[in-house]
């Protein structure tokens, strides 16, 4: 310990005297660690962390994919049959999701409600935080209505109360019990609310006997030494025999399969390419650092050869003078680690925002032991792998060090290629990092470019999903109209009337809304088709007044009218897509269609503009729109769409007086423009980019400082050779091309690795981009064109430094 403190104390002494190094180092280490201090904390917080429930690894969702969706869920007596026949699952328990209106105090609020088996969190090994969880039988129809609060619901709408539990408030038309309050548990399978039993759904009897009725998801917890490939195995066996034994209910068009994945698997899918993606750029970052860092050490150290001379004469071994450079090399790399945790720590709000579009464990994200424990990890390697650096060069004999002066250190052949070497892999490094952001850069760019077949401007959306008890019901009706059709018709008047609006439509959906398309069979009047070959599309109900808000372009024919409510003759409009596809050199108006197996048929009346539906980076959907006033449509979804002409944000208010006015029951959520829309669905990808940009130009700083620094030390050490050629009349560019060769035959050696290394990784940027290839020739010419651009200036200070030299002055050094 002795020696140590005095090795420490060296150290320090010896670091303050040079802060132009120690700075520069402990910076460049911040940089690195910072970076992978944060990307490990995503996929640690994400990938590497258990699951929040005692289950953990036991746990398996099962899907039921079909030709219409990939997941087309489950009965609840398909449940029960795969809860009785299958050996290798020990619990199975259902779970859907549905939206309710709560009446608190104030304004009604919408609550969206999970509604699971009684031994759900049982299964899950959920405790809550107060009261208890389902009992057996709450899922029975008929039972008590009770309810858990989400942790998020309990803090944020109700203040965090303890004494909630036996509270009763009202859901629908319905008054509900509290039971308890659930611990802080991902938004998943839903961002719900609150939880109630199954027995409490509305529909639970319509359901319950009738194995068509696939409206629940199915989770299951594994039995004792049961894999997931063996339940996969099981559940595709009895699935096999339920096919067999009820034909009707799994017809051969639905092409229904089974699945089974682990739930780890299920929450993190979609953020494993990214995050792994992010985790190699950091660690790209940290080799350049390191590279750097490494550079500066034995530069430092061929500086100091006399003084090591010297400790060398005086008895210092080999073992010794490596644990004295190991103690100044740690001092620099421990505290540019600390430096970086407090820089990864401070950007964590970022790091959650991103992780939220990719996964429900984003509030996981934290910066804990085991982060910190990673980041001193790191931060030791950085500083053992630079002290061993200079150990690499040969040992010079104690005259030749001592002949070299206190001024000026004696670089050899070998300590010039060491240190090139060095800056070389810097810019093979700085190459994959810069294609890599230069080719999410382009992705972005065209992404955003993509027109998405409507307008955004000056266009608010909001959601007004009007309560079902009262309006589902055809039968409830005012003045010989359902109610729910004299809703909008006197939601629409309001909102027209208001100053400044210029349109106002209804529908069932907006644009980039959903991630998955709603498709459907439908058959065309007139072609016989299997039932298994029927041509799908996806189905979006609206006012007449839909295209006009939203400015998608009528091409050919007339839209529906809103007073035209027939349902014996209904005309409805589809997309230009779907009319070429399935009525290829022929006029598809007038042509008539189904979609409820000919019970009832639809006559084209126009063809309108395609529309990404779904996601920008996503093929136009092939799109039937059907007329939002029809007697039988009874979907209490509604998306409000308000075209103004200026600023639509304070029309928001308006939707909100308007439907009070109308129903003061019903609440009004997600206010937003359909420009904001837009911009949240590009939030991933641009804040993706901008990540691997930030760490692409961190990069290219370090790396041009790491080779202007080795160009630089090189004019010190050959201003005797460049003092002679000056004497003997060589031309200011002859000196200037010998320096600055030097560097940039270094990058360019640099940038034939980088090529290698970037052809090889393009599997790993593939999944992340749109419309770009990852071997984009552009891209690479580019930063080729970058890196020689920022090596030639790198190189040129030293370059002029160099035509500064006194051939007096450098042969009197010599």
């Amino acid at each position: 310990m002795r020696d140590f403190a005095q090795d420490l104390r060296f150290a320090l002494r010896t670091l303050l005297k040079t802060p132009a190094f120690t700075s520069l180092a402990v910076i460049t280490i911040a940089l690195g660690v910072g970076a992978n201090t944060a990307a490990f904390s995503m996929v640690r917080g994400v990938l590497l962390r258990r699951l929040p429930y005692a289950a953990d690894a036991g746990l398996v969702r099962i899907k039921q994919p079909s030709s219409t969706t990939p997941d087309a869920r489950f009965s609840v007596l398909e449940i029960a049959d795969f809860r009785s026949q299958t050996k290798s699952l020990a619990r199975t328990a259902e779970y859907h999701s549905m939206p309710f209106q709560l009446f608190l105090k104030g304004e009604p609020q919408r609550v969206q409600t999970g509604v699971v088996s009684d031994d759900y969190f049982d299964m899950l090994g959920v405790r809550p935080l107060l009261g208890r969880t389902f009992r057996r039988g709450e899922e029975a129809v008929g039972a008590p209505p009770v309810v858990l609060l989400s942790y998020g619901f309990w803090m944020e709408k109700l203040g965090g109360d303890p004494n909630i539990v036996g509270a009763t408030f009202t859901m629908n038309d319905k008054i509900h019990t509290v039971i308890g309050v659930l611990p802080p548990l991902p938004p998943y399978p839903d961002a719900n609310d609150i939880w109630m039993g199954a027995g409490a759904c509305p529909f639970r009897a319509q359901i319950l006997d009738n194995r068509r009725g696939r409206l629940v998801q199915q989770f299951a917890l594994l039995a004792p030494g049961a894999s997931v490939a063996q339940a996969a195995s099981d559940v595709a066996t009895v699935s096999a025999r339920l096919h067999a034994q009820y034909p009707d209910a799994y017809p051969k068009a639905r092409k229904l399969t089974t699945q089974v994945a682990s739930l780890h698997d299920e929450l993190t899918a979609q953020s494993r390419p990214l995050f792994f993606t992010l985790l190699a750029a950091a660690g790209f970052v940290l080799l350049i650092a390191l590279t750097n860092f490494a550079n500066l050490t034995l530069a430092r150290q061929l500086r100091r050869q006399r003084e090591v001379a010297l400790r060398e004469a005086l008895g210092a071994g080999a073992g010794r003078l490596f644990r004295q450079l190991a103690t100044e090399s740690l001092c620099v790399s421990l505290t540019g680690g600390a430096l970086g945790v407090l820089i990864a720590y401070s950007g964590l709000g970022l790091l959650r925002s991103l992780a939220t579009r990719v996964t429900p464990r984003a509030a996981e994200i934290t910066i804990d032991p085991l982060v910190l424990t990673f980041a001193l990890v790191v931060s030791v390697i950085v500083g053992l792998v630079a002290a061993m650096a200079p150990l690499a060069r040969p040992r010079t004999s104690l005259s030749g060090a001592l002949r070299a002066g206190t001024t000026m250190a004696m670089l050899s052949r070998h300590d010039g290629r060491l240190r090139s070497l060095l800056v070389g892999a810097q810019v093979a490094i700085a190459f994959v990092l810069l294609v890599g952001s230069g080719l999410m850069v382009r992705s972005l760019t065209k992404l955003e470019a993509v027109d998405g077949g409507y307008m955004t401007t000056n266009v608010l959306s909001a959601r007004v999903d009007l309560d079902w008890t009262r309006y589902a019901n055809p039968s409830v009706q005012t003045n010989q109209t359902p109610l729910i059709l004299n809703f909008m018709d006197r939601l629409l008047a309001r909102l027209s009337a208001q100053p400044g609006v210029q349109s106002v439509a209804l529908a069932s959906n907006i644009p980039l809304n959903r991630n998955q398309p709603f498709q459907v069979p439908f058959q065309i009047r007139g072609q016989d088709v299997a039932a298994d070959r029927l041509p799908k599309s996806d189905l979006t109900v609206v006012s007449s007044n839909y295209f006009q808000t939203i400015g998608i372009p009528l091409l050919r024919g007339s839209v529906f009218s809103d007073a035209a409510r027939d349902t014996a003759q209904q005309s409805v409009l589809i997309s230009q897509r779907l009319a070429q596809a399935n009525w290829p050199g022929k006029e598809a108006i007038g042509q008539q269609i189904s979609i409820d197996n000919g019970t009832h048929w639809l006559t084209i009346g126009g063809i309108v503009g395609d529309v990404h539906q779904n996601g920008l980076s996503k093929d136009v959907t092939d799109e039937i729109y059907l007329p939002l006033f029809n007697p039988q449509n009874t979907g209490t979804d509604t998306r409000v769409l308000v075209r103004t002409a200026g600023d639509p944000t304070p029309m928001g208010n308006a939707i909100r007086d308007a439907v009070r006015e109308i129903d003061n029951r019903q609440p009004v959520v997600s206010i937003q423009t359909l420009a904001d829309l837009r911009g949240a669905k590009l939030s991933e990808p641009r804040v993706t980019t901008a990540l691997l940009v930030s760490f692409a130009v961190l990069a290219l700083v370090i790396t041009g400082a790491g080779l202007a620094g080795v160009i630089a030390y090189g004019v010190t050490q050959r201003a005797n050779e460049i003092g002679i050629r000056v004497a003997l009349g060589a031309e200011r560019p002859s000196i200037v091309m010998l320096v600055m060769r030097q560097g940039l035959v270094v990058a360019v050696l640099g940038l034939f690795v980088g090529v290698g290394l970037s052809l090889g990784l393009t599997k790993l940027m593939s999944s992340l981009l749109y419309a770009t290839p990852a071997t984009d020739v552009l891209t690479f010419v580019a930063v080729a064109l970058l890196l020689v651009g920022i090596a030639a200036l790198a190189c040129a200070l030293p370059a002029r430094r160099a035509l500064q030299i006194d051939p007096i002055q450098a042969l009197r050094i010599r």
